[in-house]
């Protein structure tokens, strides 16, 4: 069974999708604050307050588990609720998936995190990576994206332009392992390719690793 959380956002929209449509998992369930527009005969949606994640996973069983929470914002959020959404949240996540068995965690991080970073969003980043190091997963995969584009529900013109453009660069912005662009469906295939391959211990992956875990998804025909 796998378990995921941040499934209303770009990534983890596109992550759910391809864990749907897949056969890797008899059972995807999703962890969210509101209700997803998601019917399958696989699928089930847990609904819980951030601070009822532990308590509220108590009892499921899983295998696998992916996170791709993230503070509204990312980059441009309050260092306050990168605290609480990347850092808190996502601790608490993982430790409700290991309590329920999982054995690999895949989590999204960010390119250049590192608890020493000036910048908040890289600070809290590494910091989350040094914290979930320490849960004792036997298989914990640290994704780090750069630049993450696509488009979301409800995007406006604007943000369609950005989105583009961005889209546009991206085969320059992969020459900088911290400028590394990938699209959120393209994360999301990188999310399940590793989980696919089960490599033991702790693992990182980053600009070339990342852009080629992500070409390695086959997806089922």
């Amino acid at each position: 069974m796998a378990l995921v959380a941040g499934a209303s956002g770009l990534t983890g929209g596109a992550l759910l999708r391809l864990l749907l449509h897949e056969k890797d998992f008899a059972r995807v369930i999703a962890v969210s604050r509101r209700p997803l527009p998601v019917e399958h005969p696989r699928f089930a949606n847990r609904i819980l307050k951030f601070e009822d994640i532990e308590p509220g996973l108590k009892g499921l069983r899983a295998t696998d588990a992916f996170c791709a929470l993230g503070a509204a914002g990312g980059p441009r959020a309050a260092e306050s609720a990168l605290r609480a959404v990347d850092l808190s949240l996502v601790i608490a996540f993982a430790r409700a998936a290991k309590a329920a068995g999982a054995t690999r965690l895949v989590v999204v991080s960010a390119a250049g995190a590192d608890r020493a970073a000036p910048s908040p969003f890289l600070r809290v980043k590494g910091e989350m990576e040094i914290a979930l190091r320490g849960l004792g997963f036997a298989g914990l995969d640290l994704l780090q994206p750069g630049v993450v584009y696509g488009s979301r529900h409800g995007d406006g013109p604007a943000a369609l332009l950005r989105q583009g453009l961005l889209a546009a660069a991206s085969p320059l912005l992969r020459s900088s392992k911290n400028l590394s662009a990938l699209s959120g469906a393209g994360v999301a295939a990188a999310m399940l390719s590793t989980a696919r391959a089960q490599r033991p211990g702790a693992r990182t992956f980053s600009g070339a690793s990342l852009a080629s875990a992500a070409r390695a998804f086959s997806p089922a025909p």
